[in-house]
């Protein structure tokens, strides 16, 4: 029983721990609309991501193939900051248009949206 108890807390740690980091990463896309083909850029002024990893972008709306959908990759500045600038895909339809995250085999937790126009 106590091993079973000792598991069910680690498994509690690890998981409140996840959903801490994604509370701390606060994403930014601007512009919020663009036209379709236009740039947008995708920032956080902090993450867990380490300095020098690489964040990949992943949206509908990016060019590219990865995890299923678009994709854009970006360099993770000090203090898990990043700033990437993406093309959204030309003839891509008028809507709203969602933008998570990943670095370090793992999904940040956060997602931002921007408008196509």
């Amino acid at each position: 029983m106590k091993r079973l108890a000792a598991m069910a807390t680690v498994l509690f740690v690890v998981f409140g721990a996840a959903s801490a980091l994604a509370a701390r990463v606060h994403m930014v896309v601007s512009p919020s609309a663009v036209g379709a083909g236009g740039v947008i850029t995708v920032s956080a002024s902090s993450s867990p991501c380490l300095p020098g990893d690489q964040v990949t972008l992943i949206s509908a709306a990016f060019p590219g193939h990865a995890f299923g959908e678009g994709a854009v990759n970006g360099r993770v500045g000090g203090h898990g900051s990043f700033s990437v600038r993406a093309r959204v895909r030309s003839g891509l339809r008028p809507g709203r248009y969602q933008i998570g995250a990943r670095c370090g085999g793992g999904n940040l937790g956060v997602s931002v949206y921007f408008r196509v126009r």
